[in-house]
């Protein structure tokens, strides 16, 4: 079962500065990094979907600038991409992975494993005592043998 971990956490400050022309040494709004994240002049968009969500952005972003509209930047790409994910907060949105089934199934294979190590040791105990019971009554024997030949 994959993992997925963050290796940092990031902050909207630390948004690359734009070094391109359109808008040099100046921070990119959230819809402008969405394409800079997803879409490259040599190989174009990552996915029809990425290139949906930023058409849908730019829709949003200019019935917001002719005043139909109230949203902020970051509602504008909350709605489009959904929830975001907390791995790197304020920038990557998208459907939260359910981890409560393989969390519970997780839980359930421990539980197992911890009943069957828990029986193991206990068959061991039992067979160790049963060791511990004969080593005594060959030690009584011994004990008995060595009276009778001091007698």
């Amino acid at each position: 079962m994959p993992r997925f971990k963050c290796s940092q956490k990031k902050q909207k400050s630390d948004l690359p500065v734009s070094t391109s022309q359109e808008h040099e040494g100046v921070k990119p709004d959230r819809i402008d990094f969405y394409k800079s994240t997803h879409y490259s002049t040599e190989k174009g968009w990552s996915s029809e979907q990425a290139e949906a969500n930023y058409n849908s952005m730019n829709d949003l972003k200019a019935l917001y600038n002719s005043g139909e509209s109230s949203m902020t930047i970051d509602e504008i790409v909350g709605v489009v991409l959904g929830k975001k994910l907390k791995c790197i907060k304020g920038l990557d949105y998208g459907p939260k992975l359910d981890t409560t089934r393989a969390t519970q199934r997780r839980a359930a294979e421990l539980e197992d494993s911890l009943k069957k190590v828990k029986e193991e040791a206990a068959t061991v105990q039992h067979d160790l005592q049963k060791r511990l019971d004969a080593a005594e009554v060959v030690v009584e024997n011994q004990q008995s043998q060595i009276t009778s030949l001091n007698s």
